[in-house]
């Protein structure tokens, strides 16, 4: 539909590929964008909902003050430690400190989003090299991603 919509010219005359370039924004916005909010919009309404129908029970509810603080406490209780190797001199320890470091997450997250594009510009009929340089990207993002599995999986431990 996108590409019968670019390529719609005036009326009475044949497609033109590429004619209006424009309409792809309005593509990206409507099939992309906005479904995105609306769900997050869906999904934060329910969670209030859900909040307030709590409390709400809550505060009919016949318990005590301890037993309701008690219950507050363990709803709103979070892991105050993450995993961390004991022995800080092993090379358990110092890839842990490489893993959790933001710059190694900033890196990741940047491979993520520039995997994601090279796997976009895949296309039909494209020429040999072209596509050869895309398979040595993937292999080169293939491999990377690997290297982190693994670097996570020393940091952290098997299980």
């Amino acid at each position: 539909v996108l590409q019968h919509s670019v390529a719609a010219t005036y009326e009475e005359q044949g497609p033109s590929p590429g004619y209006r370039m424009e309409l792809s924004i309005f593509y990206v916005v409507y099939f992309v964008v906005f479904p995105f909010f609306f769900v997050n919009i869906f999904v934060a309404s329910i969670i209030i909902t859900f909040q307030v129908q709590g409390e709400k029970l809550m505060s009919e509810c016949s318990l005590e003050k301890n037993e309701r603080a008690c219950i507050d406490f363990a709803i709103s209780a979070k892991p105050l430690t993450r995993y961390m190797p004991q022995d800080k001199q092993s090379f358990q320890y110092k890839t842990w400190t490489f893993v959790v470091s933001p710059p190694f997450k900033y890196f990741i997250m940047a491979m993520i989003a520039l995997n994601t594009v090279v796997l976009m510009m895949k296309f039909y009929d494209a020429p040999y090299e072209y596509e050869l340089m895309l398979k040595c990207l993937n292999i080169v993002f293939t491999s990377m991603f690997s290297m982190e599995c693994v670097l996570k999986i020393i940091a952290f431990g098997v299980l």
